[in-house]
């Protein structure tokens, strides 16, 4: 079962990455949403491919190449503790990190400033998950301190998300100002346009059949 934080910053990730009907058209290709996500992750962690495990440790040296993420060896090392304490969990970290390494080489294509925005959200989602299962374990004085690291990583991905979402205004303000501008251009033209419509009318009217 997938824990309630991944599933909190998945959906969240995923909203941002599912594109709205004009950037789908723009892009030609609409990133997945968070329920497509969530199913690929499932089937990963079920069918337990051996180049799943290759794709997340590839995907946390991308990760650690961002700034202010942490080593790659610290990443590797608490992903392998996780393998032999818990396989299940392993599993489920292995096709997160999976499936976002998707999201991300699919939109680097496209956009490579928001491709290492959505890295950097996919790492602190990580840590939060890593931050996630040291709580279970943790004793109260080191729980208050462990909340107080997971509130960074979610303010930091707060930051992240919101530079994503002020990207998306500032596209939605492009195509509304070129909307304007072909609407000006056609009210500035429109006895022209609708003697043109008129002449085709009339050309197919006589043309012989």
């Amino acid at each position: 079962m997938v824990c309630r934080t991944s599933w909190l910053l998945i959906a969240g990730a995923g909203l941002l990455l599912a594109a709205s009907p004009a950037r789908a058209q723009d892009m030609q290709d609409p990133m997945p949403n968070p329920q497509a996500m969530q199913m690929q992750v499932q089937r990963i962690a079920q069918q337990r491919p051996r180049e799943a495990e290759a794709a997340a440790r590839a995907f946390l040296h991308v990760i650690s190449a961002q700034r202010g993420q942490g080593p790659v060896e610290s990443s590797l090392a608490l992903l392998e503790q996780l393998k032999t304490y818990d396989l299940e969990a392993y599993w489920q970290e292995v096709a997160q990190l999976t499936v976002q390494f998707d999201v991300v080489q699919s939109l680097v294509r496209r956009d490579s400033v928001r491709a290492g925005l959505v890295t950097q959200m996919f790492g602190l989602e990580a840590m939060a998950r890593t931050l996630q299962r040291a709580y279970r374990s943790a004793n109260e004085t080191q729980r208050d301190g462990i909340r107080g690291q997971l509130e960074k990583v979610i303010g930091a991905h707060f930051d992240f998300e919101n530079q994503l979402r002020l990207f998306e205004i500032k596209d939605i303000e492009r195509r509304l100002g070129e909307v304007r501008a072909e609407t000006q251009r056609r009210l500035d033209k429109r006895a022209e346009f609708i003697k043109f419509a008129v002449d085709d009318i009339i050309r197919d009217a006589i043309r012989p059949r």
